[in-house]
């Protein structure tokens, strides 16, 4: 599925492929109806341009993603047709014409902020470096051939020399800081995720229960506990194991959120009105079971303990009921839910579960 920054990144190519045409178009069209002494130049380059946007259109419309490639090809045609023009000015008419330094000044940011975008740091110094260099060179020589003021030239060219050493700094600086913030970004999602599942670990279980806890509404909080998972370890090995606790994990993707809490135990968080959380929590479970059905040649099954949180309650306080009714649910037979709290109607407050009521059993994998 296409990201909303690959959708992004798209939009900007058709429509920068799109002002390529109109352009390349309005250019190709003047120098066929104009006798000016560079038209050929135009009637070359602008063409060849407008072929490649029309070409990088058709492919970006087409796969619907990103083309690294094209940027790279881009850098080639803009490079070729910018910077032949000073070339073909001092060869073909042997010199500059009237108004050509603006062109050849744009051309030449063009290509330097194209490279410095599309290319690693070093590559685009080197590359900015040989175009500037060549572009002074030239303009130099025209001077000196025609006898024109090279000291003007040669000073006007430092300048641009300044003004590139600068946008090298802040294109690298730019680039720094956003390698920096995605660094940053990818160490906090690590801090918080658990390595094996993908879900939270038990941090990042934490940090969304204090969040839920400082909203005005109740929800269900359990703790789900793979039954005889030592056995199962010790049976088929720890890599089996690791390939179940994925498996469950997958299956728990549906709550609000979830956590591996510890080992093979997890946190699950319903942010429903009560007897919806409680319904909820059985489809999930029964969810989860078949995830895990069939992987190994014993049934795989859960025992949870789950208790109702009142606006205002404390988590830590509805984890230790959870884990209560862990126990109760582990001593009364496994696979099976058993609640501390829970609501009787819609309209009624949750009311607490006393230790002998049966729970509700589970239908295990088949």
């Amino acid at each position: 599925m296409e990201s909303s920054t690959e959708r992004t990144h798209r939009t900007y190519y058709l429509w920068a492929c799109a002002f390529g045409l109109l352009t390349t178009g309005l250019l190709t069209t003047q120098a066929l109806f104009s006798d000016f002494p560079e038209r050929l130049y135009f009637l070359v380059t602008q063409p060849l341009i407008a072929l490649f946007c029309a070409v990088a259109m058709g492919i970006v419309s087409v796969q619907r993603r990103t083309v690294v490639s094209l940027e790279k090809m881009a850098l080639v045609v803009i490079t070729l047709t910018a910077m032949s023009r000073l070339p073909f000015d001092l060869l073909y008419l042997g010199h500059v014409p009237p108004g050509a330094e603006g062109q050849l000044l744009t051309g030449l940011l063009m290509c330097a902020v194209m490279g410095f975008l599309t290319l690693g740091s070093r590559a685009a110094t080197a590359f900015v470096t040989s175009v500037y260099l060549s572009h002074t060179g030239l303009m130099l020589w025209n001077d000196l051939a025609n006898d024109g003021r090279w000291l003007n030239t040669l000073a006007t060219q430092l300048a641009l020399g300044t003004l590139l050493l600068l946008m090298a700094a802040l294109f690298r600086f730019r680039i720094g800081y956003a390698q920096a913030s995605s660094d940053r970004d990818t160490l906090q999602s690590l801090a918080v995720t658990d390595a094996l599942t993908g879900l939270l670990n038990r941090r990042g279980g934490e940090h969304s229960l204090n969040a839920l806890s400082g909203s005005d509404r109740g929800y269900l909080l359990a703790l789900a506990d793979v039954d005889d998972f030592k056995a199962l370890n010790d049976q088929f090995g720890h890599p089996e194991g690791d390939r179940v606790l994925r498996a469950l994990a997958d299956g728990l993707r549906r709550a609000d959120f979830a956590a591996r809490w510890g080992g093979e135990e997890f946190l699950i968080v319903l942010d429903l009105p009560c007897e919806r959380a409680r319904l909820e929590l059985r489809h999930l479970t029964d969810h989860t079971h078949q995830r895990a059905s069939g992987l190994l040649p014993r049934p795989i099954t859960l025992s949870v303990g789950a208790t109702w949180v009142e606006p205002g309650q404390p988590w830590q306080d509805a984890l230790q009921d959870a884990d209560r009714a862990l126990y109760r649910a582990k001593t009364a037979g496994k696979n099976r839910i058993e609640f501390t709290r829970l609501c009787t109607s819609p309209g009624r407050a949750a009311h607490t579960r006393s230790s002998d009521e049966t729970g509700l059993e589970l239908a295990g994998p088949t």
